[in-house]
């Protein structure tokens, strides 16, 4: 018998009655549909639910079923996942409706390992999905649970480690209630989201802190051990603000760019011939693992306009400007 299994049954009787009682009203909880969910669990991927909450609903009003996001076009699909940051999943999440699609009866996939051959879908995302729309018995692992696990189990070795990610993927893994996977892995998440949180763990209200390692310790707060952050690296850029008329002059990104990859945005100096002028402007942003520093500068362009550019109404400059750190530039 494993180690886990006396208290099994308890953890899961004390977490779903408390999560039955307790879970937030999230507008991807209403149902268990499986584009919701999965829109849901993409856009949540390394973003907060506060972010998350006023896009949700615009981006299922504006695509609200696989064949309409399959049938947009990527630039649409940019403009919906506006200030979401991270653009790859916007990406990943077309190319990956068009794959459901072309499907026969282009219903999204039951299992594990059909969500797992789609492009950007992880292992968390196909747990996530497969259990809470069809109640397939897998766990998931993301920050959240993980910190429960370390805690609960007092795992004092490091948890970006991947032997130790292994190690938590087992027991959540055994942990998993299997007559309500899909209840067990939102109320494993919630309770990391809203109880056991990173710095103020609220132990006093927790329903499995009877249970709990390091609450019987007094580890709480050390645990989980996370190592050293990368730090973000410094990028300096100069760009351009090239008008003619009521124009303004953009320029697409290529796909090897470091950051914005396959964006449209003002175009960088240096990347074709003009006459710069005065700087307008200096802004501070981050972006992934980037501190960005952008001098925004007037220019006039010098010959004809490069094919990867285009001339933009001032008034349809937010229809190609998506990131933050562009409209951060303009509105500045």
């Amino acid at each position: 018998m494993s180690r886990l299994a006396p208290a099994a049954a308890l953890l899961r009787r004390r977490l779903l009655s408390w999560y039955a009682r307790s879970a937030r009203l999230l507008p991807w909880r209403r149902d268990a549909d499986p584009f919701r969910v999965w829109v849901a669990e993409t856009m949540l991927q390394q973003t907060t639910i506060a972010a998350v909450l006023p896009r949700y609903e615009d981006f299922l009003r504006r695509f609200p079923d696989i064949c309409s996001l399959a049938r947009a076009r990527e630039p649409e699909v940019l403009r919906a996942w506006a200030g979401l940051g991270y653009y790859a999943r916007a990406r990943n999440l077309l190319a990956a409706a068009r794959r459901i699609a072309a499907r026969p009866g282009r219903d999204c996939p039951r299992d594990l390992d059909s969500w797992l051959a789609l492009p950007g879908v992880g292992r968390y995302t196909a747990a996530a999905v497969s259990s809470i729309a069809f109640g397939q018995p897998h766990a998931v692992l993301d920050g959240n649970v993980t910190r429960v696990m370390c805690r609960l189990f007092a795992i004092r070795s490091n948890a970006r480690q991947p032997a130790t990610q292994r190690r938590l993927t087992a027991m959540a893994q055994e942990l998993l209630d299997p007559r309500h996977p899909g209840d067990w892995n939102q109320a494993v998440m919630e309770l990391g989201e809203v109880v056991c949180t990173p710095q103020t763990p609220r132990c006093e209200v927790c329903p499995i802190g009877g249970l709990c390692a390091a609450k019987k310790g007094g580890l709480q707060k050390r645990l989980p051990i996370l190592g050293p952050k990368t730090e973000p690296k410094d990028m300096s850029l100069t760009c351009l603000w090239i008008e003619r008329g009521s124009r303004v002059l953009l320029w697409e990104r290529g796909r090897d760019e470091l950051i914005l990859k396959g964006h449209w945005g003002l175009p960088e100096m240096g990347r074709f011939p003009a006459r710069v002028g005065p700087r307008l402007t200096t802004i501070r942003h981050a972006i992934t693992r980037y501190r960005i520093a952008l001098s925004l500068r007037r220019a006039s362009l010098i010959g004809p306009r490069p094919p990867q550019a285009r001339w933009v109404e001032h008034a349809r400059l937010k229809d190609f400007l998506v990131s933050s750190l562009w409209l951060k530039l303009i509105r500045d």
